[in-house]
């Protein structure tokens, strides 16, 4: 449940090179039986970003987490700029289920402000979050720093873009690569910049109590209210009221974020009382450089 920020156990074999198990080799002696319940066997593996591969996919997560306002970014030259950084830098992985010649599930990636804060790429991107922000933010000292230029920081974003359905403790692994690859003090890294604040940017989404837990495959009703389910012959259980983001692995993160900045999508229709579906809004957290190794180790330990 989004208020409990739990993630699910998942066994270490999920996380290493396996082969995959097709679904027409699988015996069939369920079906036989009357089952039309089939298991497949999904093995997860991680792999560096790959621009000759993984663009057409960092284009559609894009698009995803963008939601209502994805046609006022161009996708292709910052899917292109998150990819070649991620060469530039050696740094942020992809999790795939068919070899690296396959599109990724998910992944997290960095881009350097500084650098390319006046990129073609990123520079609409950036303008369009400066624009969400209020007068006075300390976001907006990192992302346009021309009124009080704050040299004594260098931020990054980290874009966390994934299929909502990967499963959760996959993600811990993706941000201590990610950490581990952006420590200028381990072996071979003296040229990777010394990040002093991350930028995680994404999209949130709220609740108001009354939505029922049937049809929200987010994420999964809480073990009491399953219970609670169970108990009352199987009718719907509404989930429980308030703000989330969309990836609950982000929760941890909120928690030593220094700051939480939530807009409205600027194309999102205005909602009333038959408006369909949550209602969603963007979200970038602010979080200093030593904090977020914290966060990514309750992650791992939440999963254990």
């Amino acid at each position: 449940m989004p208020s409990n920020p739990t993630l699910e156990a998942v066994t270490a074999a999920n996380a290493t090179k396996r082969k995959n198990v097709p679904r027409e080799d699988e015996d069939d002696t369920g079906s036989e039986s009357g089952s039309d319940v089939s298991m497949i066997n999904v093995d997860f593996d991680f792999y560096n970003l790959n621009p000759d591969v993984d663009q057409i996919a960092v284009k559609r997560l894009l698009r995803q987490s963008l939601s209502h306002d994805d046609e006022l970014i161009d996708v292709h030259p910052l899917a292109e700029l998150i990819l070649s950084e991620g060469v530039r830098l050696s740094a942020g992985s992809s999790i795939k289920t068919d070899g690296e010649e396959s599109d990724p599930w998910g992944l997290v990636a960095v881009v350097d402000i500084n650098r390319n804060r006046q990129n073609p790429a990123l520079k609409p991107f950036l303008d369009y979050i400066v624009s969400t922000l209020p007068s006075i933010s300390p976001l907006r000292l990192l992302l346009d720093p021309s009124g009080s230029p704050a040299h004594a920081s260098h931020p990054a974003l980290i874009f966390s873009l994934r299929m909502l359905n990967l499963p959760l403790p996959l993600m811990p692994h993706l941000y201590r690569m990610l950490l581990a690859e952006l420590d200028p003090s381990a072996e071979g890294k003296s040229k990777v910049p010394r990040f002093t604040h991350w930028l995680v940017w994404g999209r949130g989404y709220r609740l108001e109590g009354e939505e029922e837990g049937m049809g929200l495959d987010m994420h999964e009703v809480s073990q009491q209210n399953k219970k609670s389910k169970k108990k009352s012959g199987g009718s719907a259980v509404p989930l429980a009221a308030g703000s989330f983001p969309y990836h609950p692995e982000e929760e941890f993160i909120d928690k030593v974020a220094t700051h939480i900045h939530t807009y409205p999508f600027k194309t999102a229709q205005p909602r009333d009382s038959e408006s369909f579906g949550v209602e969603q809004f963007g979200r970038v957290v602010l979080v200093e450089r030593e904090k977020l190794a914290g966060a990514v180790k309750a992650m791992e330990e939440a999963c254990q």
